[in-house]
């Protein structure tokens, strides 16, 4: 099956962002691309009061404008974080449509993203958004997915418990800084694949946040079973990170290393 991670530079205008998509998908099928994952804030990035400005309901006339871009390209998407209004709540929640436009999948982020600067707080991602408490997995294609967002990736108890429940194939949408992910992006990643011998599929925003002036890290990424990097972008280049992966190359890593079968604590 042939993934591409998107990295894009995502503005403060919705529309904007809207109308990079279609040539993104003709892109995919000129690739053979089967499924493309999206970054966090791929609709949206900007300044804080703009995320519940732009929630959307789910289901709506939103997720129908998206549920046609994978039907009419038979291509299937994963949306990352998406500011959903349910209610009087809102959550960051990814998307997950199957190549005939159907939402199959939706989990809405479980860690939220806190930043300090010593003991001042600087950014306090739950001021935006309520946790979510239910981890995703879904069957797709002969894989197992396993769902998570951005900050999630610093929580490996998430990503045992996908594995636990099938997960083969782990999803990473993010909005990983410049600061942070120079340190610490690409080491969480790898371990992540190596722990759950699964791949990892990273997609990352980039450039400068037009409104805040904060910096993504970029260097999206596909991420094989064994830990090795085959497919990786640099802090700057937007597109798609493609690569081709395997359940052959899955069942290979664990037979050779059966960390999944010896595990004593749960």
């Amino acid at each position: 099956m042939k993934i591409a991670a998107v990295q894009l530079s995502s503005s403060a205008n919705m529309e904007e962002n809207l109308s990079r998509f279609t040539g993104i998908f003709n892109q995919a099928k000129k690739e053979n691309v089967e499924l493309l994952l999206f970054p966090e804030n791929v609709f949206y990035r900007g300044r804080d009061e703009g995320y519940k400005n732009n929630a959307q309901k789910i289901p709506g006339n939103f997720t129908e404008k998206l549920a046609r871009l994978s039907k009419e390209f038979s291509v299937a998407a994963v949306w990352g974080g998406v500011a959903e209004k349910s209610g009087n709540g809102f959550y960051n929640t990814t998307l997950f449509f199957s190549k005939s436009g159907d939402l199959i999948a939706e989990y809405r982020k479980i860690h939220l993203f806190e930043l300090y600067d010593g003991e001042k707080i600087l950014f306090r991602e739950k001021d935006l958004f309520q946790h979510g408490n239910e981890i995703v997995n879904l069957p797709y294609n002969s894989f197992n997915f396993g769902l998570s967002i951005c900050y999630d990736l610093r929580f490996p108890e998430l990503y045992r418990s996908l594995s636990a429940n099938g997960a083969n194939v782990l999803l990473v949408p993010s909005d990983f800084t410049k600061q942070t992910g120079k340190a610490h992006w690409i080491p969480l990643l790898r371990a992540r694949a190596i722990e759950n011998l699964s791949y990892v599929i990273a997609a990352n925003q980039c450039g400068i946040n037009e409104k805040t002036n904060a910096e993504s890290y970029g260097n999206s990424c596909i991420i094989n079973p064994w830990g090795e990097i085959i497919a990786e972008f640099d802090g700057e280049t937007t597109g798609l990170c493609i690569a081709e992966i395997s359940a052959q190359n899955i069942l290979s890593a664990r037979k050779r290393i059966r960390s999944l079968d010896h595990r004593r604590i749960e």
